[in-house]
């Protein structure tokens, strides 16, 4: 059968495969023609992930590396803090017995330490829906107590770092936390906490969560803070994020020297920032590293120097998945100031972002 005797439609997908061919062939070889250094130019694809996101991953990946530690160590963990209907399964259980399956189900699906307690505070001094929680009397409380204005971090939303400024807060003014909770327990007609109220007032007084909790807020003032001052700061509108390969370079050899060393956080001398922060520079909460120290003294908080280990080791991991594209002999580390410029890039994904929660509003 001839070429012109197929129907239109087979005749013409031939035709189309056909001049593809030999478009794709011309292309290569005017391509290969070109001098080198505008053929390089032209195919400089080039990614880079948001750095706030790649902060955010390390919280997570710290976190998990620390919670795992208890498995593995067999160490006291920190306080179960149920849900209403598994807290009754888990009072009722006995070690006579072995586990039923609602037991089990109940213990894999209750969570504790550090960032459950901060998402526990969210719910209560901060809470997404105004109708709910105690964010109107905790911030006249705080206000009244303090004598300034006081707005707790909101957890509720996916961002891990929050969790970090959360645990701080909580850390800074914890006696006054507890104050506060027993103030809504006894100025109710009928006295005494609801359920999220016993979680959190337990999590505060337990000291395993306390150093859950100072691990959290430790790592924002070494890390990010530091970090975040570099990729969103004052000044940083212009800055482009192919050019920040040396600031990662640097985020890992921190987070890997005070894996080793955690020791370099809990020294109580003033300038123990020098090496304690990535920047080298003033704790940005030096009352916290107060608080922290004086806490760690009075409860010997347990594990807290394995634990901030264990968690900038897990954040180190999450730091190199989520900083590939600047690996040494990458296109980023090889590519010229010229390239880089052409194909610039924000740090950070936050007016998309800001688009999209304007555009999901509406």
């Amino acid at each position: 059968m001839q070429d012109d005797a197929l129907p239109a439609r087979e005749q013409d997908a031939i035709d189309e495969a056909f001049e593809a061919q030999m478009l794709e062939r011309l292309g290569t070889a005017a391509h290969a023609d070109l001098p080198e250094d505008v053929r390089r130019a032209m195919d400089f694809f080039v990614r880079a992930g948001c750095c706030m996101h790649k902060d955010l991953n390390s919280v997570k990946g710290g976190a998990k590396a620390m919670m795992a530690w208890y498995a593995e160590s067999g160490a006291t963990p920190p306080v179960l803090l149920a849900n209403r209907d598994n807290d009754v399964t888990i009072k009722n259980m006995t070690s006579a017995t072995a586990l039923t399956a609602a037991e089990e189900h109940a213990l894999e699906a209750t969570t504790r330490g550090g960032i459950k307690a901060t998402t526990l505070a969210g719910a209560m001094f901060n809470h997404k829906d105004d109708k709910k929680g105690q964010q109107d009397t905790y911030k006249q409380f705080f206000e009244f107590r303090l004598g300034y204005p006081v707005t707790f971090p909101d957890t509720s939303n996916t961002r891990y770092g929050s969790h970090c400024e959360a645990a701080a807060a909580l850390l800074i003014h914890l006696p006054l936390y507890l104050e506060f909770l027993e103030h809504v327990r006894d100025r109710k007609e009928k006295q005494g906490f609801n359920h999220l109220e016993n979680n959190l007032y337990k999590a505060l007084l337990d000291p395993p969560t306390l150093s859950e909790l100072a691990v959290l807020a430790l790592y924002a003032q070494s890390v990010t803070h530091p970090y975040m001052k570099r990729v969103r700061g004052p000044g940083t509108e212009n800055v482009n994020i192919l050019d920040l390969g040396p600031l990662h370079a640097q985020v890992l050899e921190h987070v890997a020297k005070i894996a080793e060393d955690p020791q370099i956080l809990l020294v109580a001398e003033h300038f123990s920032y020098t090496e304690g922060t990535l920047d080298g520079q003033e704790w940005y909460q030096r009352n916290l590293i107060t608080s922290i120290l004086a806490l760690k003294d009075k409860l010997a908080l347990p594990h807290l120097e394995v634990l901030i280990g264990e968690f900038f080791r897990g954040a180190l991991t999450t730091w190199k998945r989520f900083s590939s594209e600047y690996a040494p002999g990458g296109l980023i580390d090889t590519s010229t100031v010229e390239e880089r410029d052409l194909a610039w890039m924000p740090s950070t994904n936050d007016a998309n972002e800001g688009l999209w929660a304007h555009s999901e509003s509406i």
